[in-house]
């Protein structure tokens, strides 16, 4: 350990000796980041914050190789020429675009270059972790590309996250200590040494870049830390072949790589529009695209959004940080324990990112309240049975082929034999009963519970008569007992269900954040025909009103709720509630009302100026 310790110190020393030396050169040179619109800092601060890195990374390492020979038969540092010659071509690369400003193609094009010549230096992806199974996948020919990706994309990824004083550099020296961890706890005692060293040399040079900024990476020192990182990842848990190898690299650059992916989504998403034309049968809604670039800048990255959301820059950042440390304890985590549930490992990460995402207020991702997925799910093919057919037999074939690796943990020879003598016989059950059971004849654009009951006795009858026949052919013990079937009931019911119910979920969804847009109502009634007019109310988009809550004299219903919408008190309590909800109308629900209490409610509201209406359902005789 001690030799990693004196790494990390060296690296940080030179650091903090030579940061304030570039940064007297670049106001010298006059290489400085001015102010503009899209920035966030108010006056000139000098650039070329890669270059201090650079040289306290490589002098720690050539100090290091000096005095402790044997370091030059471990991984990376025996061949440390060619990734230091691939680190000039970066830094130059950022040094010229921090002085001239490249365009993005040309950056991106160079960047290909550079990520070209370290794969023919030895550096590369040569296999890949299934993470079903656990076995290594040769990528054989694919290397280049794979590594490449893999380079541009931390690089570029980095790149984005560079907004705030701090933010890049602190983001960098987690992601570097993480990977150390990795490194050491796989016995990659080269990229231990790298590693701790481009952590030290990160900490010295955040002494200046900490908010407020003295110099900033710039693209020199952005784009020369995602490339070490990206090379560090992949060399860190080559020696680790276990099941959650590919994701400990992820994690650990999970924010720069978050940023990345939420930009591309933002501008595709920005790029989408929805145009109405006429037709004799009403309007045709149609999605049409214009306008989608992924190197257009903005001002909207997750650093820009915690601004707009009241952070300070000190705040913003030291969120970010937050971030950025839990996903590194998750990927130290997946290397330390291989026994780890991945599924829910990856479950719990997609849904912590998910929430994250929503609580940042994108407007890009506010879609579904302006219905332009709603054309999708009318598409004639996706509404015709056979498309639901082919569907069905393709989630029969995946809810399988999950439950065998579950059970078995994997998916090797007697498994992958079972699964294909099995599956024609699952296929030809699952889907004749689906047939005969009519839920082929369904419209699930108005699913009910009377629709959730038809599939689920499907899928049930299904999963039995496919145990019973899979008993009889080849015993229930070969796919591992009953669990294959309780598993495969649930897969099923969960992945059909949610196919057939996602239009009503996302026409509800899209249908109340409609509602919400008129004026506040109140419905008088919390009964059955209460239910039946705030549904009528949010799923008729004609009316001017969004009922926010209920009255109702029954004092067993107060403070429950329905559908969303309270019940706030009875007629007694009417007057505190006009007096903290600025209400607009009220809406008699039921022709039962004592006339008394309608009538003590025409009168208040009277004095309030609040509209009172009676909704009634009524038949008429057609003449």
């Amino acid at each position: 350990m001690t030799k990693y310790f004196i790494s990390f110190l060296m690296a940080a020393g030179l650091s903090l000796i030579l940061t304030p030396l570039v940064r007297s050169f670049a106001r010298w040179a006059n290489v400085l980041d001015l102010p503009s619109e899209r920035k966030i800092h108010k006056k000139p601060v000098p650039l070329l914050g890669g270059l201090p890195i650079f040289l306290s990374f490589n002098l720690a390492i050539v100090l290091g190789l000096i005095f402790d020979k044997d370091l030059f038969k471990e991984s990376i540092l025996s061949n440390w020429q060619g990734l230091f010659i691939c680190q000039l071509i970066i830094l130059a690369l950022g040094i010229f675009d921090d002085v001239k400003h490249l365009q993005p193609w040309a950056k991106l094009m160079l960047q290909i270059v550079a990520g070209t010549v370290i794969v023919f230096f030895g550096f590369g992806i040569e296999a890949i972790t299934n993470p079903v199974t656990g076995n290594l996948i040769k990528l054989g020919f694919l290397s280049l590309p794979f590594t490449v990706f893999w380079l541009v994309l931390i690089a570029n990824a980095l790149n984005l996250v560079d907004g705030l004083d701090g933010l890049a550099a602190g983001t960098s020296f987690i992601a570097a200590a993480t990977i150390f961890g990795i490194s050491y706890f796989n016995q990659n005692i080269g990229v231990s040494i790298a590693a701790i060293a481009l952590a030290g040399s990160i900490l010295g040079f955040i002494r200046y870049n900490f908010y407020p900024a003295k110099i900033f990476l710039g693209d020199s020192g952005s784009l020369l830390l995602g490339f070490l990182l990206a090379v560090f990842s992949i060399q860190g848990s080559s020696k680790g072949a276990t099941l959650v190898a590919v994701l400990a690299p992820v994690l650990a650059l999970g924010l720069p790589i978050m940023e990345t992916l939420l930009s591309m989504i933002r501008r595709f998403v920005r790029s989408i529009h929805l145009i109405d034309y006429p037709t004799k049968n009403g309007n045709f809604r149609a999605l049409y695209f214009r306008g989608f670039s992924v190197f257009k800048p903005d001002k909207d990255h997750i650093h820009h959004r915690l601004l707009k959301l009241g952070y300070s820059q000190r705040q913003a950042v030291t969120a970010l940080y937050g971030i950025c440390i839990g996903l590194s304890v998750l990927a130290l985590l997946s290397v330390a324990f291989n026994n780890i549930n991945l599924i829910a490992f990856l479950g719990a990460i997609v849904i912590a990112v998910f929430v994250g995402i929503k609580s940042l207020k994108y407007q890009e991702f506010k879609i579904l309240e302006s219905g332009l997925l709603m054309p999708v799910f009318n598409f004639p093919v996706i509404n015709s049975r056979l498309f639901h057919a082919f569907f069905d037999l393709a989630i029969v074939s995946f809810s399988s082929f999950l439950c065998l690796t579950l059970i078995f943990r994997g998916f090797g020879g007697p498994e992958k034999l079972l699964f294909i003598q099995s599956l024609p016989l699952l296929l030809l059950i699952k889907i004749i009963v689906f047939y005969l059971s009519g839920i082929y004849k369904k419209s699930w654009a108005y699913s009910s519970l009377e629709e959730l009951i038809s599939l689920f006795s499907a899928v049930f009858l299904s999963v039995l008569i496919s145990a019973v026949v899979l008993e009889a052919v080849f015993g229930i013990e070969a796919f591992g007992g009953l669990v294959f079937f309780v598993l495969d009931f649930y897969l099923l019911l969960t992945f059909a269900g949610g196919f057939r119910f996602s239009y009503r979920i996302l026409t509800n969804y899209y249908k109340k954040s409609l509602s919400r847009k008129g004026k506040k109502a109140l419905i008088y009634g919390a009964g059955y025909k209460g239910s039946t007019v705030l549904k009528e109310i949010r799923h008729n988009g004609d009316y001017p009103v969004y009922p926010v809550g209920y009255l109702d004299d029954d004092p067993a219903k107060r403070g429950k709720d329905m559908h969303g919408c309270p019940v706030l008190g009875s007629i007694d309590d009417l007057e505190r509630i006009l007096s903290d909800i600025d209400v607009s109308e009220i809406i008699i629900s039921s022709s039962k009302i004592a006339k008394n209490k309608i009538n003590k409610l025409a009168e208040l509201c009277k004095q309030r100026g609040v509209i009172v209406r009676q909704f009634e359902f009524r038949f008429y005789e057609f003449p």
